[in-house]
């Protein structure tokens, strides 16, 4: 049974690390002339689609809810601002002689859209950070980061360079993630998931054999177990606690 559910999630690993990769990467052909919006469309639902796989082994909900906000805020940055440009082209040719009011209008929308882009770089950097940590693969943390700094500073230009830098990072970290979840030691993964049951079990298990041998009470002559430090019978003391 454990075999199978590991099976499972290393299964489950495997298609994350190959779709978020692809995703990725298509997520980057943005600017290729007539597909790119439809290119980024379906690189985003790709490393949703990753990422939920993620989420699912790991157990952790959070963790594709905000990719989820954030993917979708992408998406809805890239078809605003294909929409944008398709208007702003087909009206006036892409001209600068356009009428100031109809030039404040696209920079009113180009302004909503770099705040969506804000807000979505933000979801996708909480997501990332713990998957990050439900890996243990730095790469997305780093990725993340520079991702909001990417957004943030997109109203300079120089914010698109460093978003595509952030893209990158993050195709590389999903080709190189490991296919099993990030555990400090099998006995803490153990005790966790079985909770105080399986502590005293564990306990237990790791008494040396003096300290597993039954006693005898001094007073009485009962029989007591080895955790005991006063005879239930007559109360008197039996060992000095361990």
């Amino acid at each position: 049974m454990t075999e199978t559910v590991l099976f499972g999630r290393e299964s489950a690993l495997g298609q994350a690390k190959i779709i978020g990769g692809i995703g990725s990467i298509l997520t980057l052909l943005g600017l290729a002339p007539f597909i790119g919006t439809a290119v980024v469309v379906i690189g985003w639902v790709l490393v949703l689609v990753a990422i939920g796989l993620i989420s699912g082994v790991a157990g952790d909900k959070q963790i594709f809810y905000n990719a989820s906000v954030g993917a979708v805020l992408q998406i809805v940055g890239a078809v605003g601002l294909y929409f944008v440009g398709l208007t702003l082209f087909s009206s006036y040719g892409g001209s600068i002689s356009a009428p100031l009011g109809f030039l404040g209008s696209v920079f009113d929308w180009l302004l909503l859209l770099w705040v969506v882009a804000i807000v979505s770089s933000i979801f996708l950097f909480m997501s990332l950070r713990k998957v990050s940590s439900q890996l243990g693969a730095g790469l997305f943390a780093t990725a993340a980061i520079i991702y909001v700094i990417g957004e943030g500073t997109k109203i300079v230009l120089i914010g698109f360079i460093i978003a595509l830098v952030a893209q990158i990072l993050l195709a590389a970290a999903f080709f190189s993630m490991p296919e099993s979840l990030h555990a400090a030691t099998p006995t803490t993964t153990s005790t966790l998931q079985a909770g105080p049951t399986a502590s005293a079990s564990l306990l237990s298990q790791q008494r040396t054999p003096t300290q597993m041998q039954s006693s005898f009470c001094t007073n009485c002559g009962a029989k007591v177990g080895s955790e005991i430090t006063f005879c239930p019978y007559c109360g008197t003391k039996v060992r000095a606690p361990v």
